[in-house]
């Protein structure tokens, strides 16, 4: 081959988006299988592992009403699809004596595993099936995808018909340019139908901005595909439709009423978040003292191992110089992720599950693309040496990932590389998002064994506490809230709640003051002390009392 015309480092074939894929085959089918299979059991095993956070309190507090027609209770804030999916959950999981716990996750975790075979297909059409494998065992192994795809939030609903829209649009354009125009108009209904479901999963209707930025990108590269006036009308209507389906309490005024009053931060708990040695206000949209831009930089520095770091950055940089069809696609969608979430003020660990996939894309491209050049210089030892540097790169990458999860098992958000220091880092980098209230349940538990009749107990998450504190037959314990003149103020003793991550502005004085003494009960995961009971006595107050 004349060198002038040699393919450039990080060409292959499929990345133009034209034709059919190379089949998975026999072996890629086990292996895909088994790849899903593994990542599904590492999400569905141990669900109820850790108590009901705060936020997933409200989920199963909501499905409880949705079973008697009641939709209009709190969580107004958050979209209908989850909480009737785990409602469906509900009806199945309650006979069969599932744990409350279990029940509100399954969904959640179900959803994640099938994201896995998704990212999989998405994967293969993009940059080849070897890429499409490695992707899929990056998602499926990965401590922080597994870790949050186990927590009742939207995002993992939100991330999974993100994949599906970009998949469509994929494969909408390969129609069109394989003369199947019928086939392209399939395809770009399902793209609608799954714009409409991930608005219904999550209020980020950004995110519905991917595929027509993607088919407005991609039109420069010479494509045959085209959309028409009203073919774009028929497509927003279908998204519309799909979304009005699963989420008919948007169209009503009082949730309009509510949600003006939530982007407002009048409704917000606490309004702040610990991140990296400060707090920081998390309750609104833009303004001073936000969240900092490289949060996210951060997030991804200390929770994707290293090799996985490494081939992220290399496929990125490929896709960032060559920005062939494929590459469009995944750089659109990293492309309208950061231009709202990076300078957004208000930021969630949680928020990076749509990113994710995106970059587990760009590390399976790197992997191909490293063996693709490496079999162009190779020549005929290639017929070896391809399947033993795919196997080597594929496994280093999946192994480290799996690693760390199966050493963090059943508390895989807790995962910091060493490039973040390391497990001692934990409490210091995102505790709010990676206990996400892990150890509180058995705290409760606790204070309910032991406390006098009538008790109070002060905590930042009342909701689980007065559940926690019912379930285990003590309704006569008074919950309230460790808040300026709101805590300990029943006249019985006092058992205050403290936890890694919920440091506010409102509260850290009284916890610096508290952690100075012993405390009474402590709940320690991993080593790492996460939840501490202070027993106070009758009349005094935290917030002004010196100790």
């Amino acid at each position: 081959m004349d060198a002038s015309r040699r393919p450039r480092f990080g060409d292959l074939p499929g990345l133009a988006l034209l034709g059919p894929v190379r089949p998975w085959g026999t072996g890629g089918v086990l292996l895909l299988g088994a790849i899903v299979l593994g990542g599904l059991w590492a999400r569905l095993q141990g669900l109820s592992a850790e108590g009901f956070a705060d936020d997933e309190m409200h989920k199963w507090l909501a499905a409880e009403r949705y079973l008697h027609g009641d939709f209009l209770g709190d969580d107004i804030e958050h979209p209908m699809l989850m909480k009737l999916l785990i409602t469906g959950t509900l009806l199945v999981g309650r006979p069969l004596g599932w744990a409350p716990e279990t029940i509100t996750r399954l969904p959640l975790a179900l959803a994640g595993g099938l994201s896995v075979l998704v990212a999989a297909w998405l994967g293969r059409r993009l940059f080849g099936r070897l890429a499409g494998l490695v992707t899929a065992g990056l998602l499926a192994a990965s401590p922080t995808f597994i870790g949050y795809n186990r927590v009742a939030k939207e995002d993992t609903l939100l991330g999974f018909f993100l994949l599906l829209a970009v998949l469509c649009t994929a494969e909408a354009k390969v129609a069109a340019d394989g003369e199947s125009p019928a086939a392209s108009r399939r395809w770009e209904l399902g793209a609608a139908a799954a714009v409409g479901l991930l608005c219904a999963s999550k209020y980020f209707f950004f995110f519905a901005t991917v595929p027509p930025l993607a088919y407005a990108w991609l039109r420069g590269t010479g494509t045959a595909w085209r959309i028409s006036p009203g073919r774009w009308a028929v497509l927003l209507l279908t998204s519309l439709a799909t979304f009005a389906a699963v989420n008919w309490m948007f169209f009503l005024p009082s949730t309009w009423a509510f949600l003006l009053q939530y982007l407002q931060a009048k409704v917000t708990i606490h309004g702040g978040l610990y991140f990296a040695g400060h707090i920081y206000r998390n309750a609104q949209v833009v303004g001073r003292d936000g969240l900092p831009p490289w949060f996210y930089l951060t997030f991804a520095w200390v929770k994707l191992a290293p090799p996985t770091l490494l081939a992220t950055g290399l496929g990125l940089g490929l896709a960032l110089w060559l920005r062939a069809p494929s590459h469009r696609l995944v750089l659109v969608w990293i492309g309208a992720w950061a231009a709202i979430l990076v300078p957004l003020a208000s930021k969630w660990g949680r928020f990076f599950l749509t990113l994710q996939p995106a970059l587990a894309l760009l590390a399976g491209y790197a992997v191909a693309a490293l063996v693709a050049w490496a079999a162009e210089r190779s020549g005929k030892r290639a017929r070896w040496i391809s399947p033993a540097l795919a196997a080597i790169l594929g496994a280093l990458l999946v192994g480290t990932e799996a690693h760390a999860a199966l050493v963090h098992a059943p508390h895989e958000r807790l995962y910091v590389s060493v490039l973040g220091g390391g497990s001692s880092r934990v409490t210091f980098y995102f505790p709010h998002c990676d206990y996400f209230d892990a150890g509180f349940r058995e705290a409760i538990q606790a204070i309910a064994s032991r406390a006098e009749p009538g008790a109070e107990i002060a905590t930042d998450i009342d909701w689980p506490a007065r559940y926690y504190a019912d379930r285990a037959g003590r309704t006569d314990l008074v919950v309230s809230a460790f808040r300026p003149g709101a805590a300990c103020r029943s006249g019985h003793p006092c058992y205050v709640v403290t936890q890694a991550g919920r440091w506010y502005r409102h509260n850290v004085e009284a916890l610096e003051r508290l952690s100075q003494e012993a405390p009474w009960h402590v709940e320690t995961i991993e080593g790492v002390e996460v939840v501490k009971v202070f027993r106070l006595p009758a009349g005094m107050d935290p917030f002004v009392t010196a100790r």
